[in-house]
C-alpha cells in the first residue's frame, strides 16, 4: 500500500514536469492527492515533506500558479512544517528556473517573455537600482514564471537575484502556508470561496500597491533612460 501511494505522489510530480506549459486543472489535481497526501504524512512525514517539497519545484518549473499548492500544503502539513516545504521548494524551483532560462532554456524563455514590455522596462531599470527593482518585482502580483524565467532575460546579477528571492520568500512562503493550516473546509480553500482573512487582505493589497508602483516607477526610469540614450547619440 506505501508504495503504490508513493508511486502515485511520483507519478504526480513526473505529471507536472511533463505537461509544462500545457493547461493543467490545478485545483482537480491537488484535490484528488489530498487523501492520498494526508494518509501517507500520517505513515511516513519526512517521505512526504520531501515529496511535497519536489512537487514545489515541479509546479513552478511547469509555470503551473503556486497559490493552490502553497495553501494545500499548509493545509496537510500545518504552518511550521509546510512553511520550511513552500520556502525550500521556491527557493530551489526559483533558482532553477532563473538558471534554465539563462543555460539551456533560454531560447525558449526568449520566445515566452522576451516580448513583454513590462520585461524590457526593467531591464533598463534594473541596471540602476537592481535590488529595488529586483525587491518590488518579487512583491508585486506577477505570474511567478516572469518573475523567475522573465528576469533570467535581462541585465540582473544573479547575486541580486538570488538575494531578493530569499529575503521576500522568508515573508511570501508564511502568508498563503498559514491561511491553510487555519482553514477548515478544503474545498472551499482551494475554490478561493473562503473568507479572506485580515492577513491575506493586506498581503494583497501590499502586491497590487507594489505592482502598480513598480509600474509607475518603471515608466519614469524608461523615460529617463530614454532621453539619456538620445542625449548619447
Amino acid at each position: 500500500m506505501a508504495s503504490r501511494r508513493t508511486a502515485i505522489l511520483w507519478l504526480t510530480v513526473a505529471l507536472a514536469l511533463g505537461l509544462g506549459l500545457k493547461k493543467l486543472e490545478a485545483q482537480k489535481l491537488l484535490t484528488d492527492m489530498l487523501p492520498i497526501a494526508q494518509s501517507w504524512k500520517e505513515e511516513s512525514p519526512l517521505a512526504a515533506a520531501v515529496a511535497a517539497l519536489v512537487l514545489v519545484v515541479a509546479w513552478i518549473l511547469s509555470l503551473l500558479p503556486l497559490t493552490p499548492l502553497e495553501v494545500t500544503i499548509g493545509f496537510v502539513f500545518g504552518m511550521r512544517v509546510g512553511y520550511v516545504i513552500v520556502f525550500v521548494g521556491k527557493v530551489i524551483g526559483c533558482t532553477a528556473a532563473f538558471f534554465l532560462g539563462r543555460t539551456l532554456l533560454h531560447d525558449w524563455a526568449q520566445r515566452q517573455f522576451g516580448k513583454n514590455e513590462l520585461l524590457g522596462a526593467i531591464d533598463l531599470a534594473v541596471r540602476k537600482e537592481p535590488y529595488r527593482i529586483c525587491f518590488v518585482m518579487r512583491l508585486a502580483y506577477i505570474p511567478i514564471s516572469l518573475k523567475n524565467f522573465g528576469l533570467a532575460l535581462v541585465s540582473v546579477d544573479t547575486q541580486v537575484y538570488m538575494v531578493s528571492l530569499f529575503c521576500v520568500e522568508l515573508f511570501n512562503s508564511s502568508v498563503l502556508v498559514a491561511i491553510g493550516s487555519t482553514a477548515q473546509d478544503f474545498g472551499s480553500l482551494i475554490s478561493g470561496k473562503e473568507p479572506k482573512s485580515p492577513l491575506q487582505l493586506a498581503v494583497m493589497s501590499l502586491g497590487c500597491l507594489c505592482l502598480v508602483g513598480l509600474l509607475v516607477y518603471l515608466s519614469v526610469a524608461t523615460r529617463r533612460a530614454l532621453q539619456e540614450v538620445r542625449k548619447a547619440a
